[in-house]
């Protein structure tokens, strides 16, 4: 997991998302929708069709928040470069505030520290803080006698910059998961897994079903939130898109003591974060190393090498964190997860629907738990008023090259 490049999101913003659909979207109401993938994206656009009134069904392949949903390290920020995108990620927020309160995520918002001991370092430091700058909530300068204040658990050795930024949060993605699942099952949703879907019927160039290892399902839109599967289901519909392959490993302790709710970017490349369960979970590096034990996983999607080596990364992961982190000093290794990040070539999300085949939608991104909210919100807007909304216009699929799709 990059962290260095401050993936998901940020903002404190109490402003709700109830209402958002206005009383025209009813007509469109009766819609058959299919939602492909049981991640916390499919999950969050499952909850919002079937709450507008939908009937909408989640194919999962396997389970929910199996894939790339359970192996985030979830941190909820807001630094990222493009500042229409920083844009989105603070609505995104808007609605995560609302949502905690609403369905109990158990969300953390107990902000953000990033520090540096040496020279190269502190220009990365002062590099992120510089993408917040000019938002309504840009990261502060601190001293290194401040970090103790802010987070008396934390041991951070030599400092030669540091930020602090008070907006952002971090969750338990499975947990969040499960949340919006169960909101949409209320509305009526189902949720079907095992359940891979391996075709999808066209007649020419429009969609009126598809078929699943459980059988057949008509369709009026289908929306693929399915990670690093998405290509596959996408070629099905005559759309080529290529994701890069980005692994991650994250090291997760057995339960401890509460420490810290701040997320923390250490120096070394080491994160860390405490889950609400007393866990801490962290990482050390943005993918596996480049050695030969490594190049399978470093190559394509596979699992890890040898439960002796999981083991190994991550004692040597928490052992790095503890240096921060007394507290967490001698913590057992309950797992070390492997995931596989569906990050598009451009590194910014795919959004709409397709220009082959308008009635089928995609949403794919690296940032899913930052713009999970978001993009179930506009999604189902789109998908039930057959529109484009501007806020999702430089996330198109045709950016690639396809001409734009005329509207269904």
């Amino acid at each position: 997991m990059n962290l260095r490049r401050r993936e998901v999101l940020a903002g404190i913003l109490a402003a709700g998302s109830a209402g958002w659909l206005r009383p025209a979207v009813c007509a469109h109401a009766s819609l058959r929708v299919g939602v492909v993938g049981g991640g916390i994206v499919g999950a969050s656009i499952a909850m919002h069709l079937s709450q507008a009134g939908a009937e909408v069904v989640v194919f999962e392949r396997i389970a929910p928040a199996q894939g790339a949903t359970q192996n985030s390290f979830a941190w909820v920020n807001a630094f990222v470069d493009d500042a229409h995108y920083r844009a989105l990620r603070l609505e995104s927020l808007k609605a995560y505030r609302a949502l905690d309160e609403s369905l109990s995520l158990n969300m953390v918002w107990g902000g953000y520290l990033d520090w540096a001991s040496t020279t190269a370092e502190a220009a990365l430091v002062r590099a992120s803080a510089r993408q917040l700058a000019g938002s309504p909530y840009p990261a502060r300068s601190v001293a290194a006698d401040e970090i103790a204040k802010l987070d008396p658990a934390v041991r951070p050795g030599l400092v030669t910059d540091a930020i602090y930024s008070s907006i952002d949060a971090h969750l338990d993605p499975v947990y969040v998961t499960q949340r919006f699942l169960a909101a949409a099952t209320r509305a009526g949703a189902r949720v079907l897994y095992p359940c891979e879907l391996s075709a999808l019927e066209l007649r020419p160039d429009r969609l009126e079903g598809v078929v699943t290892s459980r059988g057949r399902f008509p369709l009026d839109r289908l929306v693929v939130a399915a990670g690093v599967d998405t290509p596959r289901i996408l070629a099905m519909a005559r759309f080529p898109l290529t994701l890069k392959h980005a692994p991650g490993i994250l090291a997760h302790s057995a339960g401890l003591p509460a420490l810290t709710r701040l997320v923390h970017d250490a120096p070394g490349g080491v994160s860390f974060k405490q889950m609400t369960d007393g866990s801490v979970v962290g990482t050390d590096a943005p993918s596996p190393p480049d050695t030969p034990p490594h190049q399978g996983i470093r190559q394509h999607v596979e699992a890890f090498p040898s439960a002796a080596l999981r083991e190994y990364h991550g004692n040597r992961i928490l052992g790095k964190i503890a240096r921060y982190l007394p507290g967490a000093q001698g913590a057992t290794l309950e797992r070390l997860t492997l995931g596989f990040r569906p990050m598009p070539s451009d590194e910014l999300p795919v959004m709409g629907a397709l220009p082959t085949v308008p009635q089928v939608h995609v949403a794919v991104t690296h940032s899913g738990v930052t713009l999970a909210p978001i993009v179930g919100r506009l999604t189902a807007e789109e998908v039930l008023r057959g529109t484009r909304v501007e806020l999702l216009a430089p996330y198109r699929p045709e950016r690639f090259g396809l001409p734009s799709p005329a509207t269904s």
